[in-house]
């Protein structure tokens, strides 16, 4: 049940053509690196820390694919890749280490299979996406036609070519929170039925990232018809609108909170108008066998409304697929299932209609495949995000501290109370493993301990799925320490009364589970155990490797003093509400004094810090933009309180962490120079 949105083929490959003249020209020095830039990114192309090569994403809508498409990646994967195609949280299929000039083949390559990663990334509607439960369960209506129809509209729509920053949309036919991701989208969808017709609740704004912020409601109801008119108007203002200057409040939760919802709501309502759209395409199921009659239960099976098929979740470790795997599985849904299967947020599959009578035939073939493991998304099924794995902004590798935490968890998931906790584990305050609605999240920071760089992660406890809640930073532990950590965690709720874990956190209170962590932030001496000062699997010295550059300079005690304080006055931030706004200001301060301090800048009075800080650092592009925009824009605020209070702490907090990772990149030794292989032709 995959659909081409990409548009006609000819144009698509005229497309690629151009695409394929844009590299030659760029490679001859003949076109600007940042107008080259844009184009491969709304190519789906994006670059990886590594030299010479990038990561290819593709755009699959509501992550529907066929088993013929799951054959086609296992070639794209194995033909222009590392042999690996990853699974996303936005229901997408990546892959790395591609080289640039065989990137025109390999978009050519997805479109002979219907399928397209044009404004897979970029300033641009990015995936539709959709809970990949709708038209299986109880539901007003199944959103998948609606979506689908929306992606299609929004493909290189002019409105979509001028944003900011990137925007996603998102849809759910039923109002569980598991499923649902409206409230953490730039745009929600989730169906209502009233008075006999269809149409949506519309929220706009949501967004991880560095500081969350939970969509509000645009509109209560909206008929399905007129959802593309507001979007197209939400657009508009959007481009119109939004920051462009500044990517740290580029996002469109950043204008929301600026304006407010009820100007947002009346600047769209001004800008909307009808459109045409095509109709609504002719979305079912194509399952292989007619219901069956035999009884199907246990673990990741979900029965349908449809009487005699359930849906199956597979759990598919770290995201990640070999070519076997990807050939394997679709010999084995086209021969069990048919053309069902979804790619979930969660980084695995649901495959639907199976069934009750193949069930049996499709667990032997996933087992058989390495994937047969239940538990999808429990406490044994951590997301990650590939972190500095590839990605040019990750500081730690999440996927080799999930991998060392494997046989715990699995351990910990035969608890039935345990079983069903979210852990997420992003390389980078970003959030792309979504750490925030985790019920425990981690993100990668650096820490100097016994006068070495560490990895280390923060600690972010009690989200709540959909981002009805965001967690907390409760403590930072090293990445040695992270699994032991949810151990810990995961031994004081069961051990509780609780009956969530979110419920468990609040009760506990943010300085118990502080303490509870606190043992595990000690580390023995270097000589002692220098594998504790690494990253899992590694043999290297860790390094905080961020972006294009890296600075170098000598260890300053002085700014290990600062950072210390500076981390003290985060916690008073946290502990003391009454006194966060004045604990926040010097935070700021002390850390900005840090990083001048290991630059061999530190000025003498307090009034100098923000001026050499905004010169030495933010001006000259070596402090992470967004971040850094925290600290000039707190010290011009007017004294903020409520939720903006509540996002100044988790600012400061992320300004902090910052200048610990900077002044580890600057202590680190030097890389010895190296000269890159010339591309192939």
């Amino acid at each position: 049940m995959s659909f081409r949105v990409a548009g006609t083929r000819p144009a698509v490959l005229a497309e690629i053509e151009e695409l394929s003249t844009q590299i030659d020209r760029y490679r001859q020095g003949l076109v600007p690196e940042h107008v080259f830039v844009e184009r491969r990114l709304r190519h789906g192309i994006y670059g990886q820390r590594q030299d010479g090569v990038h990561m290819m994403r593709s755009k699959l809508p509501l992550g529907l694919i066929s088993p013929a498409q799951l054959a086609a990646f296992a070639d794209i994967a194995e033909t222009y890749g590392s042999g690996v195609a990853h699974l996303t949280t936005r229901q997408d299929i990546q892959v790395h280490f591609v080289r640039l000039p065989s990137t025109p083949g390999l978009l050519r390559d997805l479109d002979a299979a219907d399928m397209s990663a044009r404004e897979a990334c970029g300033n641009v509607v990015r995936n539709v996406t959709a809970a990949a439960n709708s038209g299986v369960v109880a539901e007003p209506f199944d959103v998948t036609p609606h979506a689908l129809r929306l992606a299609r509209f929004a493909m290189r729509h002019p409105d979509g070519q001028a944003l900011g920053r990137k925007f996603k949309i998102s849809f759910a036919s039923v109002d569980d929170p598991l499923w649902n991701l409206a409230r953490i989208h730039d745009l929600g969808f989730t169906a209502r039925r009233r008075d006999g017709q269809d149409g949506f609740e519309v929220r706009a704004g949501g967004g991880l990232g560095a500081v969350p912020m939970e969509a509000q409601v645009l509109a209560d109801f909206v008929p399905a018809e007129e959802i593309a008119s507001l979007t197209q108007a939400v657009l508009r203002v959007f481009a119109r609108h939004g920051e462009k200057k500044n990517r740290a409040r580029a996002r469109l939760k950043f204008l929301l909170a600026d304006w407010g919802i009820e100007r947002f709501r009346a600047e769209v309502a001004a800008l909307t108008e009808p459109v045409a759209t095509e109709p609504l395409p002719a979305v079912a199921d194509a399952p292989l066998f007619p219901a069956g009659t035999a009884e199907a239960h246990g673990p990741d099976v979900i029965p349908q409304r449809q009487p005699g098929y359930v849906a199956v979740k597979v759990r598919v470790p770290r995201g990640d697929l070999s070519p076997a795997q990807l050939r394997g599985l679709a010999t084995l849904l086209a021969r069990e299932v048919g053309d069902t299967t979804r790619i979930t947020p969660e980084q695995g599959l649901l495959v639907r209609f199976v069934s009750t009578d193949r069930l049996p035939a499709l667990r032997e073939g996933l087992a058989a495949l390495g994937l047969g493991s239940a538990g999808a998304h429990g406490i044994a099924d951590p997301i990650t995000c590939p972190g500095a794995d590839t990605c040019k902004l990750g500081i730690t590798r999440p996927r080799a501290v999930a991998t060392t935490m494997d046989s715990a968890l699995e351990a910990l998931a035969v608890d039935e109370k345990l079983s069903r906790l979210r852990i997420h584990i992003s390389g980078c305050p970003n959030g792309c493993a979504q750490h925030a609605i985790a019920d425990v999240g981690f993100y990668g920071a650096a820490r100097t301990v016994n006068g070495v760089v560490v990895p280390h992660y923060l600690v972010i406890l009690g989200g709540e799925a959909g981002g009805l809640a965001f967690g907390g930073a409760v403590a930072k532990v090293p990445a040695a320490r992270a699994g032991e950590a949810v151990r810990v965690l995961a031994g004081a709720y069961r051990d509780s009364v609780a009956t969530s874990f979110a419920e468990f956190v609040r009760t506990a209170g943010r300085p118990a589970l502080k303490a509870l962590l606190e043992p595990l932030q000690e580390l023995p001496s270097f000589e002692a155990d220098p594998a504790a000062y690494r990253e899992a699997g590694s043999d290297e010295p860790f390094r905080v490797v961020r972006g294009v550059g890296e600075c170098a300079g000598e260890v300053v005690d002085g700014a290990d003093f600062l950072l210390s304080d500076a981390d003290t006055a985060v916690e008073e931030a946290h502990a003391r509400p009454e006194r966060a706004i004045v604990a926040t200001e010097r935070a700021f301060r002390l850390a900005a004094r840090a990083l001048l301090a290991a630059d061999h800048a530190e000025p003498r009075a307090d009034d100098e810090v923000l001026p050499a800080f905004k010169s030495r650092f933010y001006d000259a592009g070596r402090i992470f933009e967004g971040v850094g925009y925290y600290y000039l824009h707190a010290a011009g605020e007017a004294e903020p309180s409520g939720d903006r209070l509540r996002r100044r702490v988790a600012e400061a907090e992320l300004f902090v962490q910052e200048a610990h990772s900077i002044v580890g990149r600057m202590r680190a030794p030097a890389p010895q120079p190296r000269h890159a292989a010339p591309e192939a032709t």
